[in-house]
């Protein structure tokens, strides 16, 4: 299942990418022509055929609007020919384009940036929590107490972040790409941004599932296996390794459809509910303490889907353990019998307090720089 959604998500992007690079929709240049006429209510005269043969070209309208030509033309004392601010300007224009970084080269660094940036200021010991009240007896405040006990006292509430910034830039920038490939083509074919944000969240959502599993496998590993004898010295390489001696590449991605599901509307709440405070409930308003509200609000209103996370949780365990997983169905049976429905929320607090987080730098932080 999760490799035929791997397979539509990429196919989905390649096609998004290169839409994308033909239409440019975000664009809106005026034409040389409208530069001319600028320049002629001003009182200037504009023999077209005095103008440049460039102008003719199909980039023309691009870098006339990129390097300011037709503001300069209005701008231009009386005296200054035409001919001269468009040759500058063209001149300007290509020497900025040249060195503009790609946009795709950017959000990578963007998202891979941003998601480690989250994991390492509250994601990390966020998720160990998670993982331990979701695994365990203990509640939230008892489980914190608990890992910080260890031997590496506070630190602990950091173990395996090696492996997680690793595994965070890898997964931030992923989404960042498919998220905005995704949003950009839904908005050039006349969606919503709505429907955008909705679309980009699922798409990058079953693109981080692809890195997530084998990674979330080897955290909760470590996790669960916390000072337990023989696991001493376990980090994220020799998890790893041991994993893959065990299971097999294959193993490594057992309990990947909980995961896609997990993420697919995990992001699509996440924007979606985002999206919708800041445009239909007009949060956008109040500026940047708006927007993080926006975040907030998105974040914690995706946790619907914990049980999901309950059951990914719980499969990654046993492999982690040795012990062969059973069934989601299996699971999802055993958690009700032994704790009710309510089981299936065990850890909702720490992890919507993580999705907040994430939320707010994944989603808030692009919307405010405009990205």
């Amino acid at each position: 299942m999760m490799k035929y959604a791997v397979l539509l998500t990429a196919l989905f992007l390649l096609q998004s990418a290169s839409a994308v690079h033909l239409r440019n929709p975000s664009h809106k240049y005026p034409t040389a022509s409208t530069a001319i006429l600028r320049s002629n209510r001003r009182g200037k005269s504009s023999d077209s055929s005095a103008l440049p043969t460039i102008r003719f070209s199909a980039c023309n309208d691009n870098w006339l609007d990129h390097a300011g030509c037709d503001d300069e033309l209005l701008k231009a004392p009386s005296n200054v020919n035409d001919n001269d601010v468009i040759h500058l300007c063209s001149a300007s224009s290509i020497t900025s384009s040249s060195s503009s970084i790609n946009p795709l080269v950017k959000n990578l660094f963007r998202g891979a940036f941003l998601r480690v940036a989250s994991d390492l200021t509250g994601g990390t010991p966020l998720e160990n929590i998670k993982l331990r009240v979701a695994t365990t007896a203990d509640g939230p405040l008892q489980a914190t107490r608990e890992i910080i006990n260890g031997s590496n006292g506070v630190r602990n509430l950091w173990s395996g972040s090696p492996g997680r910034i690793i595994e965070g830039s890898l997964l931030g920038g992923i989404f960042m790409v498919a998220s905005m490939a995704t949003k950009t083509q839904v908005v050039s074919m006349g969606g919503s941004k709505t429907a955008a944000a909705l679309a980009g969240g699922i798409v990058g959502g079953v693109a981080q599932a692809s890195i997530m599993t084998p990674s979330g496998l080897i955290f909760t590993s470590l996790s669960v296996n916390k000072d337990k004898p023989g696991h001493e010295h376990d980090n994220s390489f020799t998890v790893a390794k041991r994993l893959l001696e065990t299971n097999g590449i294959q193993g490594m991605f057992a309990g990947g459809g909980p995961m896609a599901a997990r993420q697919a509307t995990n992001w699509a709440s996440r924007s979606l509910m985002t999206e919708v405070c800041r445009t239909s409930l007009k949060l956008s308003r109040f500026g940047s303490v708006g927007e993080i509200a926006s975040g907030v609000i998105g974040g914690v209103t995706s946790c619907w889907n914990t049980p999901l996370e309950t059951v990914r949780v719980l499969m990654q365990r046993d492999i982690s353990a040795g012990v062969t997983p059973k069934s989601y169905s299996r699971y999802i049976g055993d958690v009700v019998d032994e704790a009710g429905v309510v089981g299936l929320y065990r850890g909702v607090s720490p992890r919507a307090l993580q999705a907040m987080w994430q939320t707010v730098f994944m989603v808030v932080v692009p919307n405010i720089l405009g990205v």
